[in-house]
């Protein structure tokens, strides 16, 4: 009877997950471990420990994330299943790494991979790897990072996780620009935008849209820029994002501000307008500011 009730807490748990009702869902995993305390179930009691410190995480309690993943890594048992204990290392070495301690976020990360290849789970394998290239780049290590990801994206891709690859091959640019290699930066940006349009998650591909139109900038191709802020901006409108909208106006503007001031005015008024629609005061009076410059 007690497993009964720590399996009803688990999916009352994961309900208010999925109703963005993360409190109620702390609550919920900690009578779920509760009740499977009294069922003598020390690989059920981590599995909540685990989707605690998971959620913990996500809110931005590294402290309290450390301690639930730490407890839920004890209490598996021999008999645990390696795929999970891949899952509370990696989360583990993401709460260390927010906390600045890189070694033993490295340690956790080589365990969570052990613990996947054991298990022949390709998607714990990439994300783990993707945790080692995080640290790698922070490190400055480029190209054991552009290593670490790459294996990473491959991975993803055999498990057919497009947005994960897509994901991957974001960070893959970042690398790459980091590292000064300009041209491959923006082939993986135009693979992980198409990426996200294949598997509809508009609002990334507008971002990465965004982050192309950048990269452009810098390396002068104003053209191709310009096409990229449009098409950013026309994803985030589409998708109601003011936000996202007004970040795309405004990058336009700035470009067009030397070669076109009128033009570029309007679309500087354009995105304070969104940015104040959207609640964003701060960045509604910068964007104010830059277009009063524009303008004198």
């Amino acid at each position: 009877m007690p497993k009964t009730k720590a399996d009803h807490a688990m999916l009352d748990a994961e309900r208010h997950v999925t109703r963005a009702e993360f409190q109620q869902a702390l609550e919920a995993f900690g009578r779920a471990r509760y009740f499977y305390h009294q069922a003598g179930d020390r690989d059920g009691e981590a599995l909540a420990m685990m989707r605690r410190g998971e959620i913990e995480l996500g809110q931005g309690h590294i402290e309290a994330a450390g301690m639930a993943l730490r407890e839920a890594l004890d209490l598996f048992t021999d008999e645990a299943d390696d795929s999970d204990r891949s899952v509370a290392e990696v989360l583990l070495s993401e709460a260390l790494h927010l906390a600045g301690k890189s070694a033993q976020a490295r340690a956790h990360a080589e365990a969570a991979l052990s613990h996947a290849a054991h298990a022949g789970n390709s998607y714990g394998e990439a994300r783990a790897y993707m945790q080692i290239g995080r640290l790698d780049r922070d490190e400055g290590r480029g190209d054991r990072a552009l290593d670490a990801i790459t294996r990473a994206r491959r991975l993803y891709a055999e498990a057919g996780r497009g947005l994960h690859e897509a994901t991957a091959l974001s960070a893959l640019a970042s690398t790459l620009r980091e590292m000064g290699r300009a041209d491959q930066a923006h082939a993986a940006l135009e693979q992980a935008a198409d990426l996200y349009a294949m598997n509809g998650d508009h609002l990334d591909e507008a971002t990465t849209r965004l982050d192309i139109g950048r990269l452009m900038m810098d390396m002068g191709a104003f053209d191709e820029a310009r096409e990229a802020f449009s098409h950013a901006a026309r994803l985030n409108g589409e998708a109601g994002h003011l936000a996202g909208e007004a970040e795309a106006l405004l990058e336009a503007g700035r470009l067009e501000a030397r070669a076109a001031p009128k033009h570029a005015l309007k679309l500087l008024r354009h995105a304070a307008e969104l940015f104040g629609h959207a609640g964003l005061d701060g960045r509604r009076a910068q964007v104010e500011q830059e277009a009063a410059v524009l303008r004198a």
